[in-house]
């Protein structure tokens, strides 16, 4: 199950450690919330000896700010590519030395990683030598596949925005919930009306964004919260990470099979096809077993990769190095490690390499056998809740290998609405001039008031 770090414990921790920046001994990471696998940063520890003292970010607003303040020492940060962007426009990262990164391969980068990268470099020569990929994906519209009529008025309309924009196309009453970021809204309100997100709009092109965020009146702005509410039926459509919506799925998959199991309504030999039928177009399972959401991804949505960046204020460079190398890897040290891995499975964000990817994937080829049966019967006998036995656990991997293959497509070439394509759906966000930055809040604040 996934752990939530305490932020009280970060704070009381932090305090200790940062009182002093030259602590030889303690390695510094910027990262956002349950963004790694924390067994992961255990097992680093134990090799190289150390301490990760891990801190938190809301936003990479909130990641530029920390760094630039220079109050804390960061040795390594999680930046999206836009703020990566930005921290190398104003010299605040160190360069990579990639020849100590021995569990990077360049030629190992997903199609849709390269084409990111080929857009940074596009935009700032030189880039490339300052992060290495971390995770990736992109962002879809959540919605409820129990309220009638809104999965079809999603996929039918001609412009794929207009169901976060304009509710006339939807059903009456439909609970439309966006997130609370006002960049990623201000780019999802640009694709809908046909404005350019990578240049500096004029005031009448925000006036038309006012406007339309002021006339959908959102029933929610939220960010976690939006998932779980369309979980629970008390929200029925909103614009949010791929990877969020992803691990509620498996965990919702999961947990519907292991319903039916304890009912009797399916067999061990049954389990494989009704999980096919639950993540294919039918859905539904003997009339009775059902997720109830789904997620729409336009082919111009927002794409983004994260990144491992050490920035110039930097105490512990060659640990820093040591750990981005780490978190690369596929295995490390005398027992078997496999960082990379376990971090795109625990986060069910997209892995930017290849061979990762292709591991993710086998996993939809679980079979399950009469020795699963005898260790459940093992498992349970012993106290081991039956939501949290390794029969759960096999049935949660083979829905995220299907999911992964469904929602995160080895993309290359995608045809884009205009005719041309591209190496990876959609489009990364725009680094704006902070003064921009302050007219879209102005804009949506406004708009919400």
């Amino acid at each position: 199950m996934r752990r939530r770090i305490s932020a009280l414990f970060i704070l009381g921790l932090l305090m200790i450690v940062l009182s002093s920046c030259q602590n030889r001994n303690v390695l510094l990471f910027l990262n956002w919330g349950e963004y790694v696998d924390e067994a992961m940063l255990e097992e680093f520890e134990r090799i190289y000896n150390c301490e990760v003292v891990m801190d938190l970010g809301e936003s990479n607003e909130i990641f530029y700010s920390k760094v630039r303040g220079g109050t804390t020492c960061y040795d390594v940060v999680a930046p999206s590519d836009y703020m990566v962007e930005k921290m190398y426009h104003n010299d605040m990262l160190a360069k990579i030395d990639f020849s100590l990164l021995s569990n990077f391969d360049l030629e190992n980068r997903m199609p849709g990683v390269k084409g990111i990268a080929e857009t940074l470099e596009a935009k700032e020569p030189g880039i490339t030598d300052y992060y290495v990929p971390y995770l990736w994906g992109t962002w879809g519209i959540m919605y409820s596949t129990l309220k009638e009529g809104l999965e079809e008025a999603i996929l039918s309309s001609s412009n794929q925005w207009a169901c976060l924009f304009d509710r006339s196309v939807l059903p009456d009453n439909t609970q439309v919930a966006m997130y609370d970021s006002h960049l990623h809204a201000y780019y999802a309100v640009c694709r809908y009306l046909g404005l350019d997100t990578g240049k500096e709009l004029e005031q009448a092109d925000l006036d038309k964004i006012y406007q339309t965020i002021k006339n959908v009146h959102f029933d929610a702005w939220g960010t976690d919260d939006i998932k779980k509410d369309i979980v629970a039926k008390n929200r029925d459509l909103g614009f949010m990470w791929t990877g969020d919506f992803l691990y509620y799925y498996c965990e919702n998959i999961a947990n519907v099979v292991m319903d039916a199991y304890l009912a009797g309504d399916v067999e061990l030999s049954e389990i494989m096809e009704m999980v096919k039928i639950l993540t294919g177009k039918e859905r539904i399972y003997k009339d009775s077993y059902q997720v109830g959401f789904d997620i729409f991804i336009p082919t111009d949505t927002v794409a983004f990769c994260d990144n491992f960046v050490i920035p110039k204020t930097a105490v512990h460079y060659d640990l820093a190095l040591k750990f981005i190398n780490f978190m690369c890897g596929r295995s490390e040290g005398v027992e078997e490690v496999d960082p990379a891995f376990a971090n795109t499975y625990y986060v069910s964000y997209n892995s930017p390499y290849l061979d990762v990817y292709a591991d993710i994937l086998s996993l939809k080829d679980s079979q399950f056998t009469v020795e699963d049966k005898d260790v459940y019967e093992e498992e349970v006998g012993s106290g081991v809740d039956s939501y949290d036995s390794s029969l759960y656990w096999k049935v949660y991997d083979m829905a995220i290998g299907i999911a992964f293959e469904k929602y995160y497509p080895k993309e290359e070439n995608i045809p884009l609405p205009d005719g041309g394509v591209k190496r990876y759906r959609g489009d990364i966000l725009n680094s704006f001039s902070r003064g921009y930055i302050n007219k879209i809040n102005s804009t949506f604040n406004n708009a919400r008031a």
